[in-house]
């Protein structure tokens, strides 16, 4: 009998009789499209299990049972052939079970396969094998396995793309990195993100023995990017060649490693199974040697809790055999004191950029998407799902200017998708966009109720990574269903266990805020401590933790009118007494600090523009004309502005009615797609373009919008010649300020000939503009001719 085999003769009918409760579980978290193919390996496929099961029509996942059953009592090869699918289709599979059953499949001979198969890392085995003299026959099989775990895990992420990843149309801002060890300029500031920019692809050109940073808003595609290069490696393409090791390291996972490590201890003892002392000597022998052979790509830098601390970074060389804090061995990759001339690929959110200058040789932004790639998302979205809705959908979303600045994040844009698709099936006849679109969370409230609570526990103990016992079953069944929860293979205590984290930080910060706004486990003095504007110049002597750039801003979301029937379900499923009174409560605290925020004349530039983000998330229409009724002009200078940004301040800006507000942009770097954004603020008296950064391009396109200001009565600007034939149709200004613009006589000559079209127009500054007296003498001919003009300065 199958009972009765002995679970450790190698036998694989033996290990799946023995591990069938735990295949059950693994099985049953599987996409439907994965277990059909494992049905495939019935012979007579789901012909023969609909005989063992009761319904003929049965779904996928009901026969399960059955096909274990049947592989239990069938041959070695069939079994074998069974276990190794398996193992190359499905995910989540503990590596200790991996690698088990990868064994008893046919491999029990091949130590290195044990090596091969683990997803974090992945070895190009047939330069190892020669270098470290191992059977040369095997290299082809070992690589193989390799390139099957990358390509499954670039399988599970990419799961319903709206677009396929083509980094020769993903754009990149890029920065000079600072190695000099001076001063460290911050990454949106004036000597920060320039206007250039140039493809992902380009980017990564010559990335090869270098440290390269990509950084990106969250939910812009960092990890996807350094999923699709690990899969490109198995096909010897993109920028990383293929001979190689390639070993992809999550700080998520860095860190649960709390005791200090050896290098061999971090690769073997946490990702990789081994098979013996002699085996991990000679792969580590062989990295220090051949350093250049390493690529190592450290996803989610901003998730990291222990930062690196740039003061203490030495110039000598690590011992690779001495157990060090995982921090430290970061540190050592990127400065180069351990296996000097790898390749070293980091992703980070922008504000922690900061800690890596003076290590990384190149620094780049994912810019978000523009209105085109927004539209094609959402075509492709419907299209596969419904191809009736693709229309409407695209018409909500384009006339949402919420919507659409969320979109422009390809994660967020995902969010949107299904936000609508949830509304439009249920045929709403008015679309209404809070803060945040968590309606579209199908789970029961009681089990929201529970994830809330599990993230906001992670918030308190800085934790990223859960385990089996801290989630009700039915709970983590339902999650990793629903798309919230991901499956993570985690290395604790020497052994590899189950753990889960949510899909995105992102999302473990929108609960947490959930259950701030739901229930009395949290105090309002934990939410006053936790409700603060972050600034985008962020400082070494910032006590930055990895949850709380977004966090904020989702309480303020949660504030919204729109918001309260849905939190009192929440609410009522914690146990709440009273919920809608305490709800109310909850949101109206909220606003007031909100207000004394609006209320503060001492907000700087960057935290202004947080201000509008939270304002806006939070739809009230008092607060934002607070914001402008304390600063009649809002000052925004030196940081990288981008459309989501610029829709935020039309939300505050648009709320001032007649009374008018001023915008001053001074040296922000911006897209030119941010203009037409702009142009939408309906009330702007006063706008100001000042920097070497606004060359021709960005004038001629302020230069097309400028007649959409139909408010404006001052304008003070870089780029004023390529003005000219816009300003002829801002029949409301009263004001020009063109100095310093180096305009020279033509340009003089082009701004003198707009003059007369301006009646209200009453004083012009043209001062420092390299221009000869004839010039001089051309404008005051101009000029004399309008007697509406009382003042002009042209020195």
């Amino acid at each position: 009998m199958d009972d009765e085999l002995d679970p450790d003769d190698g036998n694989p009918n033996s290990v799946l009789a023995q591990e069938y409760s735990e295949l059950v579980a693994i099985l049953r978290c599987q996409l439907d499209s994965v277990i059909m193919q494992l049905i495939q390996t019935v012979p007579g496929g789901a012909m023969e299990l609909n005989r063992q099961t009761t319904g003929g029509s049965a779904a996928p996942s009901d026969h399960i049972e059955a096909m274990l059953h049947y592989f239990k009592r069938a041959n070695t090869a069939e079994c074998s052939n069974f276990l190794q699918a398996v193992c190359l289709l499905c995910e989540g599979i503990p590596m200790h079970l991996e690698s088990k059953l990868m064994s008893v499949a046919g491999y029990e001979t091949t130590p290195w396969s044990k090596i091969c198969c683990k997803a974090s890392c992945f070895f190009d085995t047939e330069v190892l094998l020669c270098k470290l003299n191992l059977p040369a026959d095997y290299w082809e099989q070992y690589k193989a396995e390799a390139a099957g775990s990358l390509q499954r895990r670039w399988k599970r992420l990419s799961e319903g793309l709206l677009k396929d990843v083509q980094p020769d149309k993903i754009w990149v801002s890029i920065r000079t990195a600072n190695r000099r060890g001076g001063r460290t300029p911050e990454p949106d500031g004036d000597d920060g993100w320039p206007e250039s920019r140039l493809t992902l692809e380009s980017f990564l050109q010559g990335c090869t023995g270098k440290v390269t940073v990509l950084a990106g808003q969250p939910g812009s595609g960092k990890t996807l990017v350094m999923s699709f290069i690990g899969e490109q490696w198995t096909k010897g393409l993109g920028p990383i060649p293929s001979s190689h090791l390639f070993v992809l390291l999550e700080f998520r996972q860095l860190n649960l490693l709390s005791d200090p490590l050896s290098l061999s201890e971090l690769l073997f003892h946490h990702y990789l199974p081994t098979n013996g002392d002699n085996e991990t000597k000679a792969v580590v022998d062989y990295l220090l040697s051949n350093p250049e052979q390493s690529c190592w790509v450290l996803d989610g830098y901003d998730e990291f809790q222990n930062k690196l601390k740039r003061h203490r970074v030495q110039n000598a060389r690590l011992d690779s055999e001495k157990p060090l804090p995982v921090a430290e061995l970061i540190s050592g990759l990127l400065s180069r004191r351990l296996l000097a001339g790898s390749t070293v690929l980091v992703t980070s959110r922008v504000r922690d950029v900061v800690d890596l200058d003076g290590l990384s040789d190149k620094v780049g932004q994912l810019l978000p998407w523009d209105h085109r790639e927004v539209k094609e998302c959402v075509s492709n979205f419907f299209s596969a799902k419904d191809g009736r809705l693709a229309a409407d959908a695209a018409e909500i979303l384009f006339s949402s200017r919420h919507l659409l600045a969320m979109s422009s994040l390809p994660a967020l844009c995902n969010i949107c998708c299904v936000f609508l698709q949830h509304l439009l099936h249920r045929h709403a006849e008015k679309i209404k966009m809070p803060g945040f679109a968590w309606e579209t969370v199908s789970l029961p409230a009681a089990e929201l109720c529970e994830l809330s609570r599990l993230a906001w526990r992670g918030l308190e103990e800085s934790r990223i990574i859960f385990l089996d016992e801290d989630v009700h079953l039915q709970t983590l069944e339902s999650s990793i269903k629903s798309g919230l929860f991901s499956q993570v293979k985690h290395g604790r205590d020497g052994i590899v266990v189950n753990a889960y984290c949510f899909l995105h930080l992102t999302v473990q910060e929108f609960l947490a805020a959930l259950r701030i706004m739901t229930s009395t486990d949290v105090s309002d003095a934990d939410l006053k401590k936790r409700f603060s504007l972050k600034t985008r110049w962020t400082t070494k002597s910032d006590q930055k933790t990895v949850f709380t750039d977004s966090l904020y801003l989702y309480v303020c979301g949660l504030a919204s009118l729109d918001c309260t029937p849905a939190l009192e379900v929440v609410a009522k499923a914690t146990g709440l007494k009273a919920a809608q009174n305490w709800v109310q409560k909850r949101q109206a605290l909220v606003i007031k600090l909100l207000k004394t925020l609006c209320q503060s004349a001492t907000l700087t530039g960057p935290k202004i523009l947080q201000l509008c983000h939270c304002v806006q998330e939070s739809q009230n229409q008092q607060l934002a004309q607070l914001v402008v009724s304390v600063r009649p002009t809002l000052e925004l200078r030196n940081f990288c502005l981008l459309p989501s940004d610029i829709e935020a301040l039309a939300f505050v800006v648009n709320s001032v009615g007649t009374k008018g507000v001023g915008l001053d942009f001074g040296a922000c770097s911006m897209e030119l797609e941010c203009l037409d954004t702009l142009s939408r603020c309906q009330y702007i008296h006063y706008l100001s373009f000042r920097s070497r950064k606004y060359g021709d391009k960005f004038a001629e396109k302020l230069s097309s919008v400028l007649p959409r200001f139909t408010a404006l009565r001052k304008l003070d600007s870089a780029g004023a010649a390529s003005l000219a034939s816009g300003l002829q149709n801002c029949s409301s200004v009263t004001e020009l300020n063109f100095s310093d613009n180096n305009l020279q006589d033509e340009g003089i000559r082009r701004i003198a000939d707009v003059l007369a079209k301006l009646q209200n127009l009453t004083s012009v500054k043209l001062g420092r503009n390299n221009t000869s007296l004839e010039a001089a003498e051309c404008l005051v001919k101009h000029v004399s001719s309008c007697s509406n003009i009382q003042q002009v300065h042209a020195e």
